[in-house]
């Protein structure tokens, strides 16, 4: 018996049976590993708070820009990036500032400000946060090659954070600047002429004191301020009018001064960072808590009807002494290193007993799974990819009194 008109008519009909799209499987994928090795840099340092990543060597191998003992001021500094294992050569490019003194930070950048190619670094002429954080800091720039010294400007007392962006986009490097004692937030424009005039001034709110990062949060194409909390957007037209000033969640600047409590300095301290998680051109921002223990790590994200949408990555973490948010395991999606100071966790809360350094991993669909890459602390951890090989490692530095730097490399 000839079975093959049957066969025809039975694959016709299923063929032509169910032309919906079936239910696509939304597995979870499997986390891709990410390891790291781990290399001591250097030793030669000393209460390093203010570090930033850079190349400002022209070797094309990050180095490590430096203030070497922020507790009591101290030289402007860099460890000179190389491939081989062992120390870091410590290369000075200031003793003291202008006029004598120290340099002392919270935080350190270095960008290209005169538009020349090569990378300069910022530097803050102050006695340092331990001697006397009330005093007025002066701000400077260092140009590379040669290091000659250009003035910025002067903000009331101890510098806790620093980020450059162009805020009025006219190609040349703008600066806000974040204030410890005083609770101010400063904003410098880069004049043609390369002088720099501060155009905004914020020292009533009384809760700025700590975390601040940039970059375009309301999708108009300039950058904005992200300061406790607090987004800060510029006046169309130029920085000369006024910005306009959101809070985005009080439980990022509602801690009050408390009678009594020999904390007060920890108070509204926290970290952000600013990233496209989702690749519209809008920066989603992420922020936790940096001295006080039991709140959760989340991003931001800005809806098209003007709500702060937030995201939990971690309901309940110590603390985040560093927030850094980047590729890690080359996915294409970002993801989320944070970690606590060690010298600090034992005096956060009661209970609070490990000093994990948390990589958060981003499955694409902003699930997040935690894993544990150390046990010992990391403190201002900052992340770049320093050998330029497509991977992003981290620089450690363990906690605020460490005497030594690790470089993590990503393998």
């Amino acid at each position: 018996m000839n079975h093959a008109p049957l066969l025809l008519l039975l694959l016709l009909l299923l063929t032509c049976a169910d032309t919906t799209p079936r239910e696509q499987d939304f597995t979870q994928p499997p986390v891709t590993e990410v390891s790291f090795t781990p290399r001591v840099i250097s030793t030669e340092i000393e209460y390093m708070w203010a570090f930033v990543p850079a190349e400002v060597s022209g070797d094309d191998i990050m180095d490590l820009v430096l203030i070497n003992g922020n507790n009591n001021g101290g030289p402007l500094q860099y460890l000179r990036g190389q491939l081989d294992t062992g120390a870091w050569e410590l290369v000075t490019v200031a003793t003291a500032p202008p006029g004598g003194g120290e340099f002392a930070a919270g935080d350190l950048e270095a960008a290209d400000m005169d538009g020349d190619g090569d990378t300069d670094i910022f530097a803050v002429k102050h006695p340092g946060e331990w001697m006397d954080a009330a005093a007025p800091a002066e701000l400077f720039w260092y140009e590379n090659p040669g290091w000659a010294v250009h003035a910025i400007g002067r903000v009331p007392n101890a510098v806790k954070d620093v980020n450059f962006a162009d805020f009025d986009q006219d190609g040349r490097t703008d600066l806000a600047v974040l204030t410890f004692e005083e609770n101010t937030l400063s904003v410098f424009r880069q004049e043609a002429d390369g002088q720099f005039a501060r155009v905004a001034f914020y020292d009533h709110y009384g809760n700025l004191h700590e975390g601040m990062a940039t970059g375009d949060v309301t999708g108009d194409g300039r950058p904005d301020v992200i300061a406790n909390g607090y987004v800060f957007s510029p006046p169309a037209g130029g920085l000369d009018g006024a910005w306009t000033v959101t809070n985005i969640a009080e439980k990022w600047n509602n801690q009050p001064t408390e009678e009594g409590r020999d904390d007060n300095w920890s108070r509204n301290g926290t970290k952000h960072f600013a990233r496209d998680l989702d690749g519209d051109g809008t920066v989603e921002i992420f922020v936790s808590h940096s001295e006080r223990a039991g709140y959760p790590l989340v991003f931001y994200r800005l809806t098209d009807d003007g709500k702060w949408e937030e995201h939990v990555i971690a309901e309940n973490i110590p603390a985040a002494h560093t927030l850094q948010v980047f590729d890690f395991d080359g996915d294409g999606d970002q993801d989320v290193l944070s970690g606590i100071n060690r010298a600090r966790a034992v005096n956060i809360a009661e209970g609070v007993d490990n000093y994990h350094v948390t990589l958060y991993l981003n499955d694409g669909r902003e699930n997040w799974t935690a894993r544990v890459l150390g046990t010992d602390g990391i403190y201002n951890g900052q992340a770049a990819d320093f050998d330029y090989d497509g991977d992003i490692d981290i620089f450690r530095y363990p906690d605020h009194e460490a005497t030594f730097v690790e470089l993590w490399v990503n393998r």
